[in-house]
């Protein structure tokens, strides 16, 4: 259907998704606090969402945020590890993701910077 577009597939999958729940464009874009025309764009294929509308449409939509991310080539699709590993992630609330980050951002702020040390 959009198969010469950047963002076919992800339009595929959001399209698919909206109309297994019922929801129409309009309904999907005003969910997604777009404008009516937002979810008409999206699937076509032409626009790439942000990091922020892919979240909401994971919510919306049931559909696993890392899918989305990699479709709209946020995330390369070759390192099935790392996907993997967000994956995992996929079932958090945004408060727990929050505060799996704040934690990976301390251990970060642990690490001994060794250009110190030249």
């Amino acid at each position: 259907m959009n198969e010469n577009k950047p963002y076919s597939d992800l339009a595929n999958l959001v399209s698919s998704a909206r109309k297994d729940l019922g929801l129409s464009q309009r309904k999907l874009s005003g969910l997604l606090g777009m404008s009516n025309s937002y979810a008409t764009h999206l699937e076509s294929g032409n626009i790439q969402p942000t990091v922020e509308t892919l979240h909401k449409i994971s919510s919306l939509l049931e559909l696993p945020y890392a899918k989305l991310a990699v479709l709209a080539n946020y995330i390369d699709s070759k390192n099935s590890y790392n996907l993997h590993r967000l994956e995992k992630l996929n079932d958090l609330t945004d408060d727990e993701l929050n505060s799996v980050l704040d934690y990976a951002e301390f251990i970060r702020s642990k690490r001994i910077d060794k250009s110190t040390f030249n």
